[in-house]
Order: structure tokens, then C-alpha cells, then sequence
């Protein structure tokens, strides 16, 4: 798993990560910042989520599109099976 958060303070709503990774990220209807879509979300936070590897690449680009810099991603877990 990799997890994601985003410093929704510097958000800038540019919509560079919903783009880039629509699978994750949407913009939230209340303030029109960027969120984590509600099923990836870690204890209900918008701001923080927890996505399955599959959506590396596309979580690598939201990031380095990123103008504002507010997303993290973190490198995924190494599996043990």
C-alpha cells in the first residue's frame, strides 16, 4: 500500500491530480480543494489516504504535477508473501 497525503492548506484547486490520477482524487464538493476519493481514505480523513500499488504511476504524477508541492506519496510496502 502507499500513502498519500495532501496539505490541503497550499491547495490550490488546479486540478493536476485529479487529472493525473482521477482513480484517488477529487475535488471536494464543500470547499473545492483537492481530497481523497472516500473509499481510500484512512480513518475518514480527507487529506490522507492509503491506495493499493497499482496506482504508483499515477500518484508519482500527481505529485510532480503538483504546482503548489502539497501532495506525498510514500514509497509502497514492501510485501512479504
Amino acid at each position: 500500500m502507499i500513502i498519500v497525503k495532501i496539505d490541503r492548506d497550499g491547495c490550490i484547486s488546479c486540478g493536476e491530480c485529479w487529472g493525473s490520477c482521477p482513480e484517488l482524487f477529487i475535488e471536494d464538493p464543500e470547499d473545492g480543494l483537492s481530497s481523497i476519493r472516500e473509499r481510500y481514505r484512512i480513518a475518514g480523513k480527507v487529506d490522507e489516504g492509503s491506495a493499493p500499488d497499482q496506482f504508483e504511476a499515477c500518484l508519482k504524477e500527481a505529485e510532480e504535477a503538483c504546482p503548489a508541492e502539497v501532495i506525498r506519496i510514500s514509497p509502497p510496502s514492501p510485501s512479504f508473501d
